[in-house]
């Protein structure tokens, strides 16, 4: 019934299957993100300019931030997916953000990642077991999708609804605390890839306001990862953004557009 859980489901099953190479011999491209991935890059269009390069592919998992795609790349690798390049497409607030899907999410998860992800969240017993519920099955994990799914045949413009109750400006964060909570992050995620033999680029998707991606650009040098800033914050004209967050299409044709090139690097 879910139009959106059943694209999820597809990207997730095309992304286990994935090696460096394709059978024609083009290095594979992973694009991770979030809804700003969904809504803020053409990925037709993409996937067809860098066809001569790559075999691009995406997984987006709505509403999700650093934690739940963290987690979710660990176990794709560790299930033997291998894609050539990965490109974790992110705002800097997303990238440095801790909060995670919880439910949904476990079910795409490593029953071992759980039990990490608790830890490093200081989870209380009760939600580490609503996620070990979660990760051994689908009526649970889903439990709350199927609710939205109702929601939206009864009422067909409840996102737009939500966007406008539950939109709040994000609070602003300091220049230091970008790089010290990106640091340990951006090595974290650059040993994971470099373990697998795939090589990590950052890309951060565009925004109306100053977010310090240039902060988050020079603690990825530091660490010996590629940061990528096609549009810098604040240069895209408002009217290209669909609710202040996420570009419209005529905002996407034009981020897509610049990305085309920087994306593309020779195949090592």
């Amino acid at each position: 019934m879910s139009k959106i859980l059943g694209r999820t489901m597809q990207e997730y099953r095309d992304s286990q299957t994935l090696r460096s190479y394709s059978p024609l011999g083009k290095p594979t491209m992973l694009l991770i993100g979030n809804s700003l991935l969904l809504e803020g890059v053409d990925y037709p269009a993409l996937k067809n300019a860098l066809s001569a390069e790559y075999d691009v592919h995406r997984l987006v998992f709505e509403q999700t931030e650093y934690l739940d795609q963290y987690y979710v790349l660990r176990s794709l690798f560790r299930n033997g997916a291998r894609p050539h390049d990965v490109v974790l497409c992110t705002s800097v607030a997303h990238f440095i953000g801790n909060d995670t899907r919880g439910e949904f999410m476990a079910r795409y998860m490593d029953a071992i990642d759980i039990a990490s992800l608790g830890r490093r969240q200081h989870m209380d017993a009760t939600t580490i077991s609503s996620l070990m519920f979660a990760h051994w099955s689908d009526w649970f994990a889903y439990r709350a999708e199927t609710r939205k799914v109702l929601l939206g045949h009864v009422m067909p413009d409840v996102r737009d609804l939500a966007t406008k109750l539950g939109w709040r400006r994000a609070q602003p964060v300091s220049p230091e605390t970008v790089r010290v909570e990106a640091a340990p992050r951006l090595i974290e995620l650059k040993q994971f890839c470099d373990e697998y033999g795939s090589r990590l680029t950052i890309l951060v998707l565009p925004s109306i306001g100053q977010d310090h991606a240039e902060v988050l650009a020079s603690t990825g040098k530091n660490a010996g990862v590629r940061v990528l800033i096609p549009e810098q914050p604040g240069a895209m004209n408002s009217a290209l953004f669909r609710d202040g967050f996420h570009l419209n299409p005529a905002g996407a044709a034009l981020f897509t557009a610049k990305l085309e090139s920087e994306l593309a690097i020779p195949a090592q």
